[in-house]
């Protein structure tokens, strides 16, 4: 959920904390002088000799090695039936993540298809989930929903995420267990310095979103089936396929559970592949920015989603309602991205090749410029 680093110009060092949403930065050292040399010494050695938890590590997840290569291990508690936790913990085991945590900001998560036993380690029939999370842990809590809704579900052309297993992230310190969050992370000093300056902001330019540090917990979520990345689909027949197992899910969810989605991507739609005839459904996942809708809706002016997929309403930020219309809207916005870029490393090398210019096309406004203009470049695409 954070990572420490060092930037470094001629002999001005500084110490730099990489969160799920800013980078927070020490003032100058300078190595040039003795007082320099002797901070950056013991922040160095501070940092080897302190709980792995303040230098990052999550204590539930690990790499190991043996006979036959690397593997990971994922530890975390058991789901009911009824989706309650349960106090048992379980093991899993992967070969490692197929989907990364690999931009500078927001949840970092990582996907690992993952095993009940180390000897099944290649044949995994789960899927792990590591991220940080929003507030109020929203995401295990409609996981949890879901699951008590659809665990004896006989339709064979439905697929949705079934909780297997998963929670927050507590790691133990000296002052005993502590949940992994953003408050722990950057101490009260840093928060509270945050949160005054949040109450201060009265010029109604200054972005407050940003005026603060948004409250995030590690948590992992173990789910049933196993599944891919949507960039594993060999065909557009099989894209079709999946999306539209997507989007099914998605109403059933929303008919059965009241919850709308909000972040319809092509990173939250995972592949699920059979082994015996290589047909494909799929599966609609990461539930984190869904709400719960019920009988009194209302609106929410907040941004939600992945910015090429949301819709122009969302990217607008006003206040009316969000509905099932904003993300199948998404939808339509994730297929013509795709139909334009490409959907796996194969198709874009193929476009880079083509030479094309891309970047003229309306659509690349879609993620690049400034917000105020993406809603009119999807008005006019």
């Amino acid at each position: 959920m954070f990572t420490w680093g060092l930037t470094v110009c001629d002999s001005l060092v500084r110490a730099c904390l990489f969160g799920p949403d800013r980078i927070l930065s020490s003032g100058d050292i300078d190595v040039a002088t003795p007082d320099g040399c002797g901070v950056l010494v013991r922040l160095l050695v501070n940092l080897c000799l302190c709980e792995e938890s303040r230098r990052g590590y999550n204590p539930t997840i690990r790499q190991h090695e043996n006979a036959d290569g690397r593997y990971w291990t994922i530890r975390c508690n058991r789901i009911s039936s009824s989706g309650e936790q349960e106090p048992e913990m379980a093991m899993f085991y992967s070969r490692g993540p197929t989907m990364a945590a690999d931009c500078n900001f927001e949840r970092h998560t990582r996907g690992f298809p993952v095993a009940e036993r180390l000897d099944g380690v290649d044949y995994p029939t789960l899927f792990a989930k590591r991220g940080a999370a929003g507030e109020h842990l929203s995401e295990l809590l409609h996981l949890s929903r879901i699951r008590k809704e659809f665990a004896g579900s006989t339709d064979p052309g439905l697929h949705v995420p079934l909780l297997q297993a998963g929670g927050p992230v507590a790691v133990s310190t000296d002052d005993g267990w502590q949940d992994m969050t953003t408050d722990a992370i950057y101490g009260p000093v840093i928060s509270q310095a945050y949160s005054e300056r949040q109450d201060s902001v009265v010029d109604a330019d200054e972005d407050t979103e940003h005026a603060c540090i948004p409250h995030r917990q590690l948590v992992v979520a173990v789910m049933s089936p196993c599944g891919e990345t949507l960039d594993s689909v060999r065909s557009a027949d099989e894209l079709i396929v999946v999306l539209a197992d997507a989007m099914r899910a998605h109403g059933e969810i929303m008919r059965r559970c009241n919850l709308l989605h909000r972040d319809i991507s092509t990173n939250n739609i995972l592949v699920v592949r059979s082994p015996l005839d290589g047909s494909v459904h799929g599966v609609l996942v990461d539930f984190d920015c869904a709400i719960s809708v019920g009988v009194d809706r209302k609106a929410r002016p907040e941004r939600t989603g992945t910015l090429p997929f949301m819709s122009v309403l969302n990217l607008e930020a006003n206040w009316l309602e969000r509905t099932e219309i904003d993300d199948w809207e998404s939808l339509l916005y994730l297929v013509c991205w795709v139909a334009t870029f490409g959907i796996n490393k194969e198709d874009r090398i193929s476009v880079r090749s083509g030479g094309k210019d891309l970047k003229g096309l309306r659509i690349y406004g879609w993620r690049h410029g400034l917000m105020s203009s993406i809603p009119e470049n999807k008005r006019d695409h």
